[in-house]
């Protein structure tokens, strides 16, 4: 038979409030609360984990395409005189970029390709991959070729800018 307890001197000294001599509330003890913190933020880092392992990566970036942000950032900054000379030079070599790209692609390929054949044939592979380095050269002197002509047609002014706006990334 169980009843409530209406008068605080009937109840033991331990569940007693100590000012009021009302029943006090119960408390968990600190270090379950910490415990149970730390529990839930381990397994929201481990579904979180698992959440973003299931997403797809992200696609590449198309050929050029960080060339060509750094070239519309740096416009922004230089004069239109050598913002012009600056998107005239990558309008100039943007298929040049583009072939890059494909060499590497076409290049990364072959080694997978070469990799998977029932039998290897390493002498097809290390002619392939020559040829591959070969056109890569031509296009990066093409390229290099191209930045050099446009930084001679820069003003010094939008040289240094340029140099303050770091590599393209």
């Amino acid at each position: 038979m169980n009843r409530p307890v209406t008068d605080p001197a009937s109840l033991p000294h331990s569940r007693r409030h100590p000012r009021a001599g009302t029943a006090a509330p119960r408390r968990w003890p600190w270090y379950l609360l910490v415990g149970s913190l730390a529990v839930n933020m381990l397994l929201g880092g481990i579904l979180a984990a698992q959440a973003l392992h299931l997403l797809p990566p992200p696609p590449p970036p198309e050929p050029g395409q960080g060339m060509k942000g750094f070239i519309e950032r740096a416009a922004r900054e230089l004069s239109p005189a050598d913002a012009e000379v600056l998107r005239h030079s990558y309008e100039a070599e943007r298929a040049t970029l583009t072939r890059m790209h494909e060499n590497m692609e076409a290049m990364r390929d072959q080694l997978w390709a070469s990799m998977q054949a029932p039998a290897f044939d390493p002498e097809a592979l290390r002619r392939s991959l020559e040829e591959a380095h070969a056109t890569e050269a031509d296009l990066r002197r093409r390229v290099d070729s191209r930045v050099i002509e446009a930084l001679v047609q820069l003003s010094p002014e939008g040289r240094r800018k340029l140099v303050e706006l770091g590599p393209p990334r």
